[in-house]
């Protein structure tokens, strides 16, 4: 017979909106569990790596807003952990609507400056642009350290009462009435509220509980390049797809594009695509003078990924979706992990 356990709250998955969202919960008396399928960091799904972008530059005031609140609560847990996450080196927009991400920002009070390309290049000698090129500058974009951040939320999140179990799967969900029956590959626990951030498993896992995730899973090629000088700010190139790149401490010039892979199932092969890391070494080549001109090393994340790259945090009865990836999520996770956590208490 499968031992049972109780936990106020249960939250599925250890990927960075996971571990915020337990760190959010420290302070609700509630008692809470986080299961994770893998280890913490694992390099099976999203949240792996050493950096990644942090900007404020979006076409919309609310996702500006979103990272302007993002930006303090990085901070706090700076604060809470000891730990250095988010370093500030600017941020570089070229590409297809940069005009409109000036104009939110504008609106938002958020510094930034839409220039020329000599104008940038000649002030960022990492970077080049056609001389005539509109680029926009935003000075407080950065990079996050990934890797770090998921150890610092986890850290404090720990500190303060919750458990982590490593390597339990979560298998089904089982709502009812008074609570949520969550099933492992090793037990089972009954919660008042289950929080499923189980990023490219949550689909088929919400599908046994009935909810219909409305996402797809691809499976994105990432390139490093060996770098010589100072890191250049990170750079998205607006375009279908997007391409971008920021600096990776230790490892030189991270490279991918944005929703380029094929559409797979989470646990097959974690092939990486000569394809398109070949697109983003010409690319490489074209805008970053100092960056070797091919990749040392690739690796693969996988994105889940809404129709029009919007997150999804909602609640079905005992059961809260925090869905919020599409490839920009990760500088979000202190904000997702504290609505998540609200809607895990009812208060929103």
């Amino acid at each position: 017979m499968a031992l049972i356990r109780r936990a106020d709250i249960v939250i599925v998955g250890g990927g960075v909106v996971g571990v915020a969202t337990a760190r959010a919960l420290t302070s609700s008396g509630r008692s809470v569990v986080l299961l994770e399928r893998f280890s913490l960091g694992n390099k099976n799904g999203s949240s792996h790596g050493r950096s990644r972008i942090f900007r404020l530059s979006y076409p919309d005031p609310v996702h500006v807003e979103m990272a302007l609140q993002a930006q303090s609560l990085w901070r706090r847990l700076e604060t809470d952990s000891g730990e250095s996450l988010l370093r500030t080196m600017g941020g570089l927009d070229v590409g297809e609507g940069i005009e409109t991400n000036a104009k939110a920002m504008e609106t938002s009070g958020v510094p930034c400056e839409l220039t020329d390309g000599k104008s940038i290049s000649e002030r960022l000698h990492s970077v080049t642009f056609d001389t005539y090129e509109p680029v926009l500058f935003q000075p407080d974009g950065g990079i996050i350290a990934a890797d770090r951040s998921v150890t610092a939320f986890a850290r404090v999140a720990v500190e303060g009462g919750v458990e982590i179990r490593e390597g339990e799967p979560a298998t089904a969900l089982e709502p009812g009435d008074d609570g949520v029956r969550v099933r492992t590959e090793h037990g089972i626990f009954d919660a008042g509220v289950v929080v499923v951030t189980a990023g490219a498993w949550a689909k088929p896992l919400l599908a046994t509980a009935g909810i219909d995730l409305d996402v797809r899973v691809t499976r994105e090629t990432v390139s490093y390049f060996e770098l010589l000088g100072e890191p250049p700010p990170p750079l998205v190139e607006w375009g279908d797809p997007a391409t971008y790149a920021l600096a990776s401490p230790g490892q030189g010039l991270k490279a991918a594009q944005h929703i380029a892979g094929p559409e797979v199932d989470p646990d097959s092969e974690k092939a990486t695509s000569n394809h398109s890391a070949e697109i983003t070494s010409a690319w490489v080549q074209r805008r970053f003078p100092t960056a070797n001109d091919t990749p040392h090393l690739l690796e693969t994340c996988l994105y889940t990924n809404t129709d029009d790259g919007r997150f999804i945090l909602e609640r079905h009865g005992p059961v809260v979706v925090g869905s919020a990836c599409s490839g920009h999520g990760f500088k979000f996770a202190p904000v997702t992990g504290e609505r998540l956590a609200s809607l895990a208490q009812g208060l929103t």
